[in-house]
């Protein structure tokens, strides 16, 4: 055959490999022929949509003002104060989406904030009624938030990693929850739950947070939800601004990225 037709044959199959590559899926370099992947970057969780309202009572129900979408998240916070010590007991939906505690902890007057959440796997392109039951009648606060691009993992594998605190103001302040230790994973959302048991205060997003929910001024329950996206190494602390003479719980959960 000779050396050129050797090089002819050898340039024709080394093309058909190439060739069968791209249909594999995989394109290459004109310059390098190096391997370039053909799927996009991870989404970045999305906030969608929020409903929040508060009262006196020992359930509670909201309704978002839109469809949800099967694939989302829904995180809802809780806050309940009574002078008996009530807490959150199930947080459940219409659809008959299974919600899972997240954190709980309580404020130095009783009140309690929790945090719960759920993949949407049931009742997509409905509006489900969720409701936050308390152990007793009691001021209660209940303000959900869906978001796209969150993981859809059932149970607590959605929480990375996750902080809180407690205290009182002697004026107006920002008051936080802290950092967190640091997350093991990037393009995560860190959403920061602040709650008290009614002050009439005006509340304020941390620096660098957006806020989804502002349940405030009320004189029973008050609730703020803010997020931010965190890379990988971050320590989020979410932070709130307050009012004078405040007893207030604060939390930062960060969570996975779909």
């Amino acid at each position: 055959m000779g050396l050129w037709g050797e090089a002819v044959l050898g340039a024709s199959r080394l093309s058909r490999v190439f060739f069968v590559a791209a249909l594999a899926g995989g394109t290459l370099t004109a310059a390098g022929l190096a391997p370039v992947a053909s799927s996009d970057a991870a989404v970045s969780p999305s906030f969608v949509q929020q409903v929040s309202a508060q009262g006196h009572a020992g359930s509670l129900s909201v309704t978002p003002g839109s469809a949800v979408t099967t694939g989302d998240r829904m995180v809802v916070e809780v806050g309940v104060w009574n002078a008996g010590g009530a807490t959150a007991s199930t947080v459940t939906d219409s659809a008959g989406n299974t919600y899972t505690e997240l954190t709980h902890f309580k404020a130095a007057d009783g009140t309690e904030l929790s945090v719960w959440s759920a993949p949407i796997t049931a009742g997509g392109g409905t509006k489900p009624t969720i409701t936050a039951k308390a152990t007793s009648a009691a001021d209660i606060g209940v303000a959900a938030a869906e978001y796209a691009g969150l993981s859809t993992a059932a149970g607590t594998a959605v929480l990375d990693v996750q902080a809180h605190a407690t205290g009182k103001t002697t004026g107006a302040a920002t008051v936080t929850s802290g950092a967190t230790p640091a997350t093991t994973a990037g393009n995560e959302l860190a959403i920061g739950f602040y709650a008290d048991s009614g002050f009439g205060d005006t509340l304020t997003p941390g620096t660098g947070y957006t806020g989804r929910v502002n349940l405030a001024p009320t004189p029973d329950m008050e609730l703020l939800i803010e997020d931010q996206g965190a890379g990988q190494g971050a320590t989020p602390a979410a932070a709130t601004g307050t009012g004078a003479n405040t007893t207030w719980a604060m939390a930062t959960l960060v969570l996975r990225h779909a």
